[in-house]
């Protein structure tokens, strides 16, 4: 399981950070700016800051819902001028034996990638936004029942990952002579707000939001630096712990309900995914999954501005959905499209 998880933290990692040039053509109007000129944006400069819109098609998934059918979320984004690739293998005609899915060998086999624009050269490419102005989303599917896995009607949106960011890189600061953008965590703070997002929970480097109401914190301090935040008084984080759950499957199926004896591999014994994360995290825990589950976990980097040191702009944003119910869907569905029988 160790090996499993330094795998998935690597695939993280590289994600992000291939998405850390996604850049939009318009400047976001940071706080207090309204008006305002700025040299990031001169002609020549390779940089260009996040506007509003883009940010705002981030935040909702360009309108993709967790629950949908990779055919009704392929209907919305391509309606608005975008397209959805699969990750999974450069040949589209391609299909991956079910004894390696069983094996949880191709993970990739269930991701895609959801792109605000169309790739204008026709060509293969994996989440690498493919302009400034595309917004990347990387969506995760289950399968819901046993046949055509790569059926478009057959595969069900459970998670979502995207990444924002804010600043130019050192580089293009120092012979760019690009200046940092005055957008603040407070400006994004805003920006959830108006599109219904409430604040719940906040552990360590971790916030979560809501669209479902509830509690909604005082960001306060977490304005300043991320060393001096104060911790939230909930000590169970489960939209937190939903992440890092979601990113085993299908190996998770894999590796809880397959047994070895000898070397051999025994029959697949069936076990409710409520059970196990019970049993694995404490009697309750799957309930209070459920209640905090439907949720984004929001992971942010800061740095100080240079023209007010008591300032922290926001460097860049990574932005994780999920829903405990959907999760439960996907055990299910993974072991009844690979294990049962």
């Amino acid at each position: 399981m160790k090996n499993i998880l330094t795998t998935f933290l690597l695939a993280g990692l590289l994600f992000f950070q291939t998405l850390e040039a996604q850049r939009s053509p318009q400047r976001a109007t940071p706080r207090g700016a309204e008006g305002a000129t700025s040299k990031s944006t001169s002609v020549g400069n390779k940089f260009t800051p996040l506007s509003q819109q883009h940010i705002e098609k981030a935040i909702n998934l360009l309108g993709i819902k967790l629950g949908q059918t990779l055919v009704e979320a392929r209907k919305t984004v391509e309606k608005n001028g975008g397209e959805i690739i699969w990750l999974g293998n450069r040949d589209p005609n391609f299909t991956e034996s079910i004894r390696n899915l069983q094996r949880a060998s191709s993970i990739g086999y269930f991701e895609y990638a959801a792109h605000s624009t169309k790739n204008p050269n026709k060509k293969y490419v994996s989440h690498t936004p493919y302009s400034r102005q595309d917004v990347v989303i990387k969506l995760t599917l289950y399968p819901k029942s046993a046949g055509n896995l790569k059926d478009p009607n057959n595969l069900v949106i459970y998670k979502a990952e995207t990444h924002l960011g804010f600043q130019p890189s050192q580089n293009e600061v120092i012979y760019d002579k690009v200046n940092f953008v005055d957008y603040t965590y407070e400006d994004f703070h805003a920006v959830m707000e108006k599109n219904n997002y409430a604040l719940f929970q906040h552990q360590n480097a971790h916030l979560s939001y809501s669209k479902n109401g509830g509690k909604s914190l005082d960001i306060g301090n977490l304005k300043a630096a991320r060393g001096t935040w104060e911790k939230d008084d909930i000590t169970t984080v489960p939209s937190n712990k939903l992440t890092s759950i979601s990113a085993f499957f299908p190996k998770y199926a894999y590796s809880l309900l397959q047994t070895k004896e000898n070397g051999v591999d025994q029959i697949v014994t069936y076990k409710p995914f409520s059970d196990m994360i019970d049993k694995r995290e404490g009697v309750g825990a799957f309930q209070t999954y459920l209640k905090y589950g439907n949720s984004v976990v929001l992971s942010l980097v800061q740095r100080k501005s240079k023209k007010d040191p008591s300032i922290f702009l926001l460097n860049n944003i990574s932005l994780s959905y999920q829903d405990a119910s959907l999760m439960e869907d996907a055990y299910n569905g993974f072991y009844n499209a690979l294990y049962k029988g």
